[in-house]
């Protein structure tokens, strides 16, 4: 009895196999996607977060009009200790020319004009970092990217520049930039910093956009000049340069224990803000004086921005993904339950427990499930690194970082695994109660009934009949009905968001390369699921009415008429469901655009989007309807009408 029991689980997976398939691909686009969303955020968050650890970021950064007075250092050093306090200078030079105010050996200040030449300085900003030598490598440490050896005179200054990017036009290895004060046509001072390395600093890590300190003319508050070179000068303790030392580099060992943005960062951060705002309570109140921290910096603030409009997009698009993945599966397990009435008999009538019966469905749904989120598991971490990758187009990120937790893939399959097997056990309990008699007689069809337009004459006369067929058959199985519209129409939304989002980057300026890819991925991973939700239902449907299509064949229809009065109803449900999935398509988008902090607006999304998300799931109906066209053609008449009465 053991072995028969047994061969049962073979069969029943071999003549299921479709739609174990089905079960898997859902479970392995929804998992995939909902967990890699979340992945890739983890990956972006602790890889800046081991970066700014390994690099020493400042946490603070205290910028002066006036040089930093020893007091105020001594202060520093009291609370943080002096090797995480460093004092440096930050000056920006506009079109290679500034104005300066030096003092002189005779007591009063004078005017002068300080010129900044060299290859790769031209009309925009360049801004100096000026630091003591033995400073260089205690807060802040760049990556070197390149260097330059050779012979320089003794009165060079050996410099870093920062890379060329998208903005940042790179001064070459080996130049040599000038810096000349004028007053008139006498020349106060020339010093020459010749270029010997360059490097990412690890606070510019932005390819593009990273703004200077200098509003742009006629701009509004927030509208600032775009940086185009970046120096960093090292000098002898001595610090002959004219260039004040105004900033002071703060790197709290406290602050270093938390990951970087999370909650314990910033609450910390707002504690040690408010106590270096008292050292400098004078400066601060005469605005002359302010405290950074890294959510000023923009590398920093735009990453977190980023990881924000990451998570939201993840959140929103994820409880719609799992539902459709939910409400798909358990309708393929029910149904399945239903089509094995006649088996479930037989074990009743052996002397099988309903728990024994029930455990080679629920091993079933158990199979498809785990080998989809195995899948899933491996999309997912594809996923974060492809969503990684994407970032590279806007910043000069650290390796991929190894610390992602998997908590979040864990959760989402254990509720649609927890959901399936639930639903599964109910189902197949309810079906247990019933004797084996009933079970072995086939389920009576519901019967027919009018439909709301055979209320209409004028209308009902005119449709054809297998029109009224089609059209009676969609409505006599309402659950049937109501699930397909809602699952298509939900895909649909999807689909519509995930055009959305990517419309929202490439036209209405608001993303920039990283998003751009990240909406092809929401589109892509909405587009698969679409795809997969009409095939499951379609086949579905196909292999519950096989006895129907069968009896057709035999009363004399054609292939493309026995295929017609399936997929006409598949076309009607689907174009329904689509349909639908506009209005809640346009609601998904609204809740996306919101949580992705405005990211834009209904009216935003151009006119050709909402054309074009319902094409793409009638296309994908219409290919589905292609490919399981052969399954109707293949199905078996004499098999297929054979049946207890």
């Amino acid at each position: 009895m053991v072995k028969t029991y047994l061969k049962t689980f073979g069969r029943m997976f071999k003549k299921h196999f479709t739609r174990l398939v089905s079960i898997l691909l859902m479970v392995l686009v929804s998992v995939g996607f909902s967990a890699g969303i979340g992945m890739g955020k983890d990956a972006l968050f602790y890889s800046i977060s081991d970066y700014y650890n390994a690099h020493n970021v400042s946490d603070f950064i205290v910028r002066g009009a006036e040089a930093i007075t020893d007091d105020q250092l001594d202060a520093l050093y009291e609370r943080y200790g002096e090797e995480n306090v460093v004092r440096g200078g930050i000056v920006e030079i506009q079109g290679g020319e500034m104005a300066i105010e030096m003092a002189t050996p005779f007591g009063g200040p004078i005017n002068a004009t300080l010129t900044l030449a060299g290859e790769g300085i031209g009309e925009g900003v360049t801004r100096l970092y000026i630091k003591e030598k033995a400073d260089k490598k205690k807060q802040n440490i760049p990556d070197v990217r390149e260097t330059e050896d050779g012979e320089h005179g003794d009165d060079e200054f050996l410099i870093a520049a920062e890379r060329a990017a998208t903005d940042l036009k790179g001064v070459p290895l080996g130049e040599t930039v000038t810096a000349t004060a004028m007053m008139g046509s006498m020349r106060l001072f020339e010093y020459k910093f010749t270029v010997t390395e360059h490097v990412v600093g690890a606070l510019h890590l932005a390819q593009y956009d990273d703004p200077s300190m200098q509003k742009k003319e006629g701009g509004g508050e927030d509208d600032y000049e775009l940086l185009e070179n970046i120096l960093y000068i090292y000098t002898d303790a001595d610090h002959s340069l004219p260039f004040p030392m105004n900033e002071a580099y703060i790197s709290v060992p406290a602050l270093k224990e938390h990951t970087l943005f999370d909650a314990n960062y910033k609450s910390a951060l707002e504690t040690e803000q408010a106590e270096i705002e008292k050292i400098f309570k004078d400066e601060i109140d005469a605005e002359s004086c302010a405290v950074l921290t890294l959510h000023e910096n923009f590398t920093y603030r735009t990453f977190e921005e980023y990881e924000d409009k990451l998570e939201g997009i993840g959140y929103v698009i994820m409880v719609v993904f799992l539902f459709v993945t939910l409400l798909v599966v358990l309708s393929t397990m029910t149904r399945l339950l239903e089509e094995e009435r006649g088996q479930i008999a037989c074990l009743q009538t052996l002397g099988y427990s309903p728990m024994r019966i029930i455990s080679k469905y629920l091993l079933f749904a158990l199979v498809g499930t785990i080998i989809g989120g195995a899948g899933a598991f491996a999309a997912s971490w594809a996923l974060a690194y492809i969503i990684y990758i994407n970032f590279t187009w806007v910043y000069e990120l650290p390796p991929f970082s190894s610390h992602i937790a998997p908590l979040f893939f864990f959760i989402v399959t254990a509720v649609i695994l927890l959901a399936t097997l639930a639903a599964t056990l109910i189902a197949g309990l309810r079906m247990t109660k019933k004797t084996p008699a009933s079970l072995l007689r086939p389920k009576s069809p519901r019967p027919g009934h009018k439909v709301i337009l055979e209320k209409i004459p004028l209308l009902w006369n005119r449709v054809s009949f297998k029109y009224k067929s089609t059209l009676r058959n969609v409505l006599r199985y309402r659950m049937r009905f109501i699930m397909t519209i809602v699952a298509v129409m939900a895909s649909t939304a999807l689909v519509l968001a995930g055009l959305a989002v990517l419309d929202a980057c490439l036209f209405t300026d608001v993303g920039t390369n990283a998003m751009i890819g990240v909406a092809v991925i929401v589109l892509v991973f909405a587009a698969l699921l679409n795809a997969v939700v009409i095939y499951t239902l379609t086949n579905i449907n196909i292999s519950e009415r096989e006895r129907e299509l069968a009896t057709l064949m035999v009363l004399g229809y054609q292939d493309k008429e026995v295929k017609g009065y399936v997929f006409r109803e598949i076309y009607i449900t689907g174009s329904i469901g689509i349909a639908l999935g506009l209005p809640f398509g346009a609601l998904l988008c609204f809740f996306v655009f919101k949580v992705m902090n405005d990211f834009a607006t209904l009216s935003s999304i151009h006119w050709f989007v909402w054309l074009l998300a319902p094409f793409v799931s009638l296309l994908f109906t219409f290919l589905v309807t292609l490919i399981l066209g052969r399954k109707i053609t293949g199905i078996k008449m004499n098999d297929s009408l054979k049946a207890v009465e």
